[in-house]
């Protein structure tokens, strides 16, 4: 498993080198007593940095399996570049394997830092895309090697593209706990067949629903067509006329009705490297010199009676 991950995500990435476990290695538990302005969602923590809108990734709620890191708009210039930003995350956070792809052909540069080592764990683990996390969807994806990631988008989604070109692309929410929906996207038309090909990529079922079922349920979803539906997993394929989701009915209701439905949460205010705050610390005030109190004549006298004895 991991030898596919692997050679796809150094096809268009950077293999990083391993990261020593620190002592007090970053955690999702830990990140907002770490990074004192992070925001919180269910398996992500949101931080902006030196201009940089990091998002933290877990499968579990505690390890930190991947990194989405882009940069913030209208940004000024960074102390740390993209390299430097992605070097220090996975340092940070004890990534045994830590490997990124990077996306510097758009406005705003922006990469995806994933621990080799827990996505092919997770792949391992995960039987379609809709098993676990996003975590566990992303290393499903990889492995199969139907689809390659082509970007993030500022809403902090996955956007995949078939790797035949086929015309079907994909923008995977990151921020829920389980992912539970999927936005279509693409030249190709999502009818029956095409739907029920792209849910057979995914691991999904056959569609076990006849026509009539599919369309009384259009109403509900607000769609026009509902061309795949599994009944006994409750996925399906919902679409407008413009837009198609594929997922969980009511997690894929909520998305058609709102694309930004699971998006990153943002972080309001910026926060400081571990490390820079312990060089941001003051030095430790010395305190004021005691002034000496003025001598008596007599002291004064004795003392000068000492000096010129010492001579």
């Amino acid at each position: 498993m991991r030898s596919k991950l692997q050679t796809l995500l150094m096809a268009c990435g950077l293999l990083l080198a391993p990261a020593a476990p620190a002592a007090d290695t970053l955690t999702l538990e830990n990140a907002a007593a770490v990074f004192s302005n992070a925001k919180a969602g269910d398996n992500c923590a949101s931080l902006l940095l030196d201009g940089w809108r990091v998002a933290l990734l877990s499968h579990n709620g505690r390890e930190i399996g991947a990194a989405i890191i882009m940069e913030q708009e209208n940004a000024e210039e960074h102390e740390h570049d993209l390299q430097e930003t992605i070097s220090r995350i996975a340092k940070l956070a004890g990534m045994s394997t830590p490997e990124a792809l990077n996306f510097e052909e758009t406005e705003q540069e922006s990469a995806l830092l994933v621990d080799q080592d827990v996505l092919s764990e997770l792949a391992d683990e995960t039987d379609h895309v809709f098993d676990g996390s996003p975590l566990a969807a992303l290393a499903y994806l990889l492995n199969e090697e139907y689809f390659c990631i082509n970007g993030i988008r500022p809403n902090g989604f996955i956007h995949w593209k078939t790797i035949k070109k086929s015309g079907v692309e994909l923008l995977m929410p990151m921020a829920e706990k389980k992912l539970s929906a999927i936005e279509v996207t693409g030249r190709q038309q999502m009818n029956d067949f095409a739907s029920e090909v792209l849910a057979d990529k995914l691991g999904l079922g056959k569609n076990t629903v006849p026509p009539a079922s599919r369309k009384a349920l259009c109403p509900q979803l607000r769609c026009t067509q509902v061309p795949y539906m599994n009944a006994k997993s409750n996925i399906l394929l919902a679409r407008t006329d413009r837009r198609a989701v594929i997922g969980k009915r009511q997690t894929a209701a909520r998305l058609l009705a709102n694309r930004d439905e699971g998006a990153l949460p943002e972080a309001d205010e910026e926060s400081t490297w571990p490390a820079d705050e312990e060089e941001a610390a003051e030095e430790p005030t010395p305190e004021p010199e005691k002034e000496e109190e003025p001598l008596t004549p007599e002291a004064a006298r004795e003392a000068y009676i000492k000096y010129v004895q010492s001579l």
